[in-house]
């Protein structure tokens, strides 16, 4: 029997839609609700999406809310097998569990972003505590309505249950890597490399989201560190309210051993990204529990071993640990940090071992075929 699916996520990147589609029977009929511009057979165009600032998301919260109130009104009528939720915004799993009830359906919620904790750990006011806790209660008697809940990491899922009286089960499905689009690129081969003078370097790589809860200053004074090895060089690629502090930087401290791109083309992507022989992977300690950064597969997948700026114990250095492909260090020891980089860059041998274990647990666990089984594993339950 063929099912109908509604997908609703305000921002969905096209990688996520594609995997989405695979999980389910070529027969069914998925209907994608978003604000981002996607390649699908049908969508229902929603508000876009502004993250400039808090505000402007919560602005985009509403308006999202609002059009799928009206959608609703619209079609009250419609019934789906499963609808499928992912939490952007967070006011998704009560959106969700609304058309649960009117449309008759079955509700899946993918917690890619732990709502209110993230709030908790960004603004210290005593009215955003108060609506905080009102959040935490709201989820503790929301979630066990949902049929079934997902998120990205063991950590993460434990941080869900943390301040839920109503204990709930969580699945843990990992972000995916198209391991034949990311792999290992020799450097005299990558047009990226040849472009900007890469191919003799150790290439120390940054590539994303440069926000608040990026600790870029670390890495920043790692660089002065190593600026005597002349073999050795920054790479940061990305955007954020840390893109213009990297840049000031280099400026103020003639820092001929950084390179500062922006967010590159897909098409450049699988070669900017294949650039580095070492990955740096950054969160403030005090929020690693509430994420598991994306670019780690990436880079995993591009051969590269990983060292994560984290906590002690979150879904990052968990998976660091789990395996010879990679390092954490504490977010206030630059000396830590230059220590292993230059370790990695003198030993030739351990670099190769580590590079090779890492692009095996990308295809081994990441890869989108893989990750594709375990959420089609999931649907088939509904």
């Amino acid at each position: 029997m063929n099912k109908k699916i509604l997908i609703i996520s305000q921002v969905i990147p096209q990688w996520y839609v594609d995997l989405l589609c695979a999980a389910f029977d070529k027969t069914d009929r998925i209907e994608f609700m978003t604000g981002s511009d996607i390649t699908a057979e049908i969508i229902i165009k929603s508000p876009p999406h502004d993250p400039r600032s808090f505000l402007s998301r919560l602005k985009c919260w509403y308006r999202h809310y609002r059009f799928v109130k009206k959608w609703l009104k619209k079609n009250k009528k419609k019934h789906y097998d499963i609808i499928f939720a992912v939490s952007n915004p967070p006011i998704n799993s009560f959106i969700g569990l609304k058309l649960k009830k009117r449309l008759q359906s079955k509700f899946i919620y993918m917690n890619w972003d732990l709502y209110p904790q993230v709030i908790e750990n960004t603004i210290k006011n005593p009215l955003v505590r108060i609506i905080c806790g009102l959040w935490h209660k709201w989820n503790d008697v929301s979630y066990p309505k949902i049929d079934k809940m997902l998120t990205i990491g063991n950590v993460m899922a434990e941080s869900m249950k943390a301040p839920m009286k109503n204990k709930i089960d969580i699945g843990v499905i990992p972000v995916s890597v198209d391991t034949d689009r990311l792999k290992p690129i020799d450097k005299k081969e990558n047009p990226f490399c040849v472009q900007y003078g890469l191919t003799d370097k150790f290439v120390v790589l940054y590539s994303g989201k440069m926000g608040y809860g990026h600790n870029i200053e670390i890495i920043l004074q790692t660089s002065e560190l190593l600026r005597k090895r002349s073999d050795i060089y920054f790479l940061f690629i990305g955007e954020g309210p840390k893109y213009h502090q990297v840049e000031e930087y280099i400026k103020n401290n003639s820092a001929e051993n950084i390179l500062l791109l922006p967010l590159q083309t897909e098409e450049k992507f699988p070669f900017s990204m294949a650039s580095g022989d070492v990955g740096i992977v950054s969160q403030e300690e005090k929020a690693a529990k509430l994420f598991m950064p994306s670019k780690t597969y990436s880079m995993l997948a591009c051969g590269m071993p990983v060292i994560g700026i984290s906590s002690p114990d979150d879904d990052l250095s968990r998976l660091l640990k789990s395996g010879e492909t990679g390092y954490t260090v504490s977010g206030d020891s630059a000396e830590e940090l230059a220590g292993i980089i230059e370790k990695l860059a003198d030993d030739t041998e351990l670099l190769h071992k580590m590079k090779s274990s890492a692009r095996a647990l990308a295809v081994e666990k990441y890869d989108t075929s893989v990750v594709v089984k375990q959420y089609r594993e999931i649907f088939g339950q509904f």
